[in-house]
Formats: C-alpha cells, sequence, structure tokens
C-alpha cells in the first residue's frame, strides 16, 4: 500500500517550495501557500493561496505575472501535461478573492467547471 501512494506522489512532499518562495517575492505579494498533489502519474491539481497588499480593483492586475510564473513553473514540472486542475485563490488586503481562471476571459470567470493547467498554458503562449 506504500508503495502505491509513494508511487502515485500521495506521499512524496510537495516541490512548491521552490515555487513559493519565488512568488512571494512579486510587487504585492505578501505570502503564498500553494502545493500540489498527484506527482508522478497521478498529476491532478495545484491547489493554495495567494495574499496580496492590494484591494479588490488591482488584485487581476497583481496577479497576472505571479500565474505567468506559476504557470511556467507548472508546465516544467508536469513536462507540458495540461490537465492538472488550478484550485488556487488570489487574495486581496480588502478581503476581496479571485480565481486564476479570471484573467482568461469572462467566458471562463462564470463556468463553473474546472479549469485546468492547458487553459493557461494556450494563453500565456506556452503551446
Amino acid at each position: 500500500m506504500i508503495a502505491a501512494l509513494a508511487g502515485c506522489g500521495r506521499l512524496l512532499p510537495s516541490r512548491t517550495d521552490s515555487l513559493n518562495d519565488p512568488v512571494e517575492e512579486f510587487e504585492h505579494v505578501t505570502s503564498s501557500e500553494m502545493e500540489t498533489s498527484g506527482e508522478g502519474t497521478m498529476r491532478t491539481s495545484l491547489r493554495g493561496d495567494i495574499h496580496f497588499d492590494v484591494d479588490e480593483g488591482q488584485l487581476l492586475d497583481a496577479l497576472d505575472p505571479v500565474w505567468r510564473e506559476v504557470t511556467e513553473y507548472v508546465f516544467e514540472l508536469d513536462d507540458g501535461f495540461d490537465m492538472r486542475r488550478v484550485l488556487v485563490i488570489a487574495h486581496g488586503a480588502d478581503g476581496s478573492t479571485v480565481a486564476p481562471k479570471e484573467l482568461l476571459g469572462s467566458e471562463y470567470a462564470d463556468q463553473d467547471a474546472a479549469v485546468h493547467f492547458g487553459d493557461f498554458f494556450e494563453h500565456y503562449g506556452l503551446i
């Protein structure tokens, strides 16, 4: 059982320390707590929170360069595999929140379906 869990990444440590540290260096980012799940053959999601020192009106603009960095990281991490789900929320200083999918346009912002990194790979010109 342990070998099976280790093989699908459930027991492996998150490899996102190398992501959270540089994300926290971006202007307006106050903290980043993201982690991957399902390393190896069962890649499933990147989840967590990014906190900013801006209010709702500036939150999406502050998120865009940060999310480009995150997308490039996941692209390298997963060798271009595009099915990792996006379960990250950006938090503003005023308590506002946005999901990265809002960077993709209104057709994504209003949908309830899961957004995968493939959408961001295309958005940022990685594929």
